[in-house]
């Protein structure tokens, strides 16, 4: 099977649980007796854990030269965690199942990412094209969870949960099998000088910080969307829908993504996403009228996925090979975990006492990922950041024999 259709499957696998979570998570949260606050601390501190979770878990599959096999791991003990909120029904035992869940599942992404941005070096996968069917079936289970919201408890949404991650499990299988390099003799404790060098870089830092406030935007949308639009009026059926078409817009930009960053470099894509931001986020905050809405949403196209591409590939270019899944899980931890948790947390009280006003605070976030943005546009060069030199290796073998894929030896694109 080639490369690109294993990578296309696992991802259209992954995304299948946030399409059921994010935008109906808070509703089932509510249906347990959770009020706004208690919803953003349960969320804001999931975000947090992954701070340490992530980069554990990525550090290790780094050194083992093994990340499918520690995705997989990481898959099947994030269904036994999910399990149990079938058992859960006060605040603090649904407090740690969404601790340990949000610790495993989350940190399956940056283990997947660094393997389809080598590919995309190494093997000429077009990113964006494989990416999309991550975005294709996370529109479809949030506009499913929405209809089947309609008809059914809010209880329905955590057997959802379960067999998303059910699927997803089943899709780390197909993960390319990586072959080990001959062994590095590292210095004791070298690789963790190397991650600890790259993770001080002021530039790396910066591209980091950046990337996560604009992804930081989202966090009333994530936390709040749902059930402000259910205070507005809206069935669950077109709050459905209205998810999937900011959805939508960007898969329409993943498909075209190759052209995209012919012409736009990382911090242009950053510069693009924060200045969408700013403007979605201020006129949502304003309780715009049903068709207005619709226009803001496809501008998810520019706050999530030109950000997003443009922090993929600004990781994997300032970042060395060897420390792939090491740089992804530290963006993780620090746009999902650290901003993106902070954000939540502040977005709590504030949706709590001024309702869809709280969305300004993404606006203000947006106006500091610009600043972010202009800054790194003006002093990156787009090369590595930190050379991974302080090891010698046997045998001759290069550091791109960390992740081999000569068992798929053609430059394969998806035509889609």
């Amino acid at each position: 099977m080639p490369l690109s259709v294993r990578l296309s499957i696992f991802y259209g696998s992954l995304c299948i649980f946030g399409g059921i979570n994010m935008p109906f998570f808070p509703v089932w949260l509510e249906s347990k007796g959770l009020d706004a606050h208690d919803i953003a601390l349960v969320l804001a501190a999931t975000m947090f854990l992954r701070i340490v979770a992530g980069p554990v878990f990525a550090f290790a599959a780094d050194r083992w030269e093994n990340r499918r096999g520690v995705a997989i791991l990481l898959s099947w003990l994030s269904l036994a965690s999910v399990s149990l909120f079938l058992l859960t029904d006060t605040f603090w035992a649904i407090f740690l199942v969404s601790a340990l869940l949000m610790s495993l599942w989350p940190s399956v992404t940056p283990l997947v990412e660094s393997i389809a941005m080598r590919a995309t070096r190494e093997q000429g996968v077009d990113y964006g094209r494989v990416r999309l069917w991550c975005s294709i079936t996370f529109v479809l289970a949030a506009t499913g969870g929405g209809w089947l919201l309609e008809w059914n408890p809010a209880s329905i949404i955590i057997f959802c949960m379960i067999g998303a991650i059910a699927i997803g499990a089943a899709g780390a299988h197909l993960l390319v099998k990586e072959r080990p390099a001959a062994k590095r003799l590292r210095r004791p404790g070298g690789q963790f000088r190397i991650s600890l060098a790259l993770a001080r870089h002021p530039l790396f830092l910066v591209g980091l910080l950046t990337a996560s406030l604009v992804q930081a935007t989202h966090a009333v949308y994530y936390a709040f969307g749902t059930l402000n639009w259910q205070q507005l009026g809206y069935g669950e059926n077109l709050i459905g829908i209205l998810w999937a078409v900011g959805v939508v817009a960007e898969i329409i930009l993943f498909a075209f993504s190759a052209r995209v960053l012919r012409r736009f470099s990382a911090p242009s894509l950053l510069i693009i996403g924060a200045g969408a931001a700013i403007l979605r986020w201020t006129l949502t905050a304003f309780d715009p009228p049903l068709w207005g809405l619709f226009g803001l949403q496809v501008l998810h196209a520019a706050t999530f996925c030109a950000a997003h591409l443009g922090a993929m590939h600004f990781v994997a270019s300032a970042a060395p090979g060897s420390l792939a899944a090491t740089a992804q899980s530290l963006y993780g931890a620090l746009s999902s975990g650290v901003v993106m948790g902070a954000a939540t947390l502040i977005a709590g009280p504030l949706y709590q006492a001024y309702g869809g006003q709280a969305y300004l605070l993404s606006a203000a976030l947006g106006l500091l990922g610009l600043v972010g943005a202009l800054w790194l546009a003006s002093r990156w060069n787009g090369g590595v950041l930190i050379e991974d030199t302080g090891d010698t290796e046997e045998a001759g073998e290069t550091e791109a024999g960390s992740n081999d894929y000569r068992d798929y030896p053609e430059r394969t694109r998806l035509g889609c």
